[in-house]
C-alpha cells in the first residue's frame, strides 16, 4: 500500500498535466499545471525523491507568478521577475545536480526551465510549443533516471501538446473560412 500511493498520486499528476495542455485559456493551463505540479511534489515527497520535488516546487512558484504577470508590480519588473525566478531554477537545480553528482538532473533543470518559463507567454499556441520544446528534456532525464512511468507521460505529454495544437489551428482556421 506504501508504494501504490504514490503511484495513483502520479497517474493524477500525470492526467492533470496531460489535460493542461487541452485548456483553451491561458490562466486555466496554467491552473491545471499548478495542480499536476502540487500532485507531482506529493508523489516525490511520499517516494522520497526530493530533488523531483524541490524542482517541481520551483516551477509550481514559477507557474503562479507567471499566471500574475498583469499584475502591476510584475507587469513593471517582468523582465527582472522572470530572470530572478530562472536563476533560481539553475542555481538551486544545479546545486542538486552537483550534490547528487548526476549530470543526468541537468535535463530536469532545462525541462523545468522551458515548461515555466512558457507561462510567461500570452499567446495560448506559443506557450504549447515552448512547453514541447521542454517535454524532451523531461523524457530523458526520466528514461535515464529509470522513471519509466513518468518517461510515457512525458511520451504522452508531447502527443498532447501537439493534438491541441492541430486542434486549436484548425478551429482557428475554420473560424476564419466560416
Amino acid at each position: 500500500m506504501k508504494i501504490i500511493i504514490p503511484q495513483i498520486i502520479g497517474l493524477l499528476a500525470v492526467t492533470t498535466f496531460l489535460l493542461s495542455y487541452q485548456q483553451k485559456k491561458r490562466k486555466n493551463i496554467i491552473l491545471f499545471n499548478v495542480i499536476s505540479r502540487c500532485l507531482y511534489i506529493l508523489q516525490y515527497v511520499l517516494l522520497g525523491a526530493f530533488a523531483g520535488a524541490i524542482l517541481d516546487i520551483l516551477g509550481a512558484v514559477s507557474s503562479v507568478i507567471a499566471g500574475k504577470k498583469h499584475t502591476e508590480f510584475i507587469k513593471k519588473h517582468t523582465v527582472l521577475v522572470l530572470m530572478l525566478i530562472n536563476v533560481c531554477i539553475v542555481i538551486i537545480g544545479s546545486a542538486i545536480a552537483i550534490i547528487n553528482q548526476s549530470w543526468i538532473d541537468l535535463f530536469s533543470i532545462a525541462g523545468v526551465l522551458l515548461h515555466t518559463s512558457a507561462f510567461w507567454i500570452s499567446r495560448e499556441k506559443t506557450i504549447r510549443l515552448v512547453s514541447l520544446l521542454g517535454s524532451p528534456f523531461w523524457f530523458i532525464y526520466n528514461f535515464l533516471s529509470q522513471a519509466y512511468g513518468s518517461a510515457i507521460g512525458d511520451i504522452l505529454t508531447m502527443c498532447s501538446i501537439i493534438i491541441a495544437m492541430i486542434r486549436y489551428k484548425n478551429a482557428e482556421k475554420s473560424s476564419k473560412e466560416g
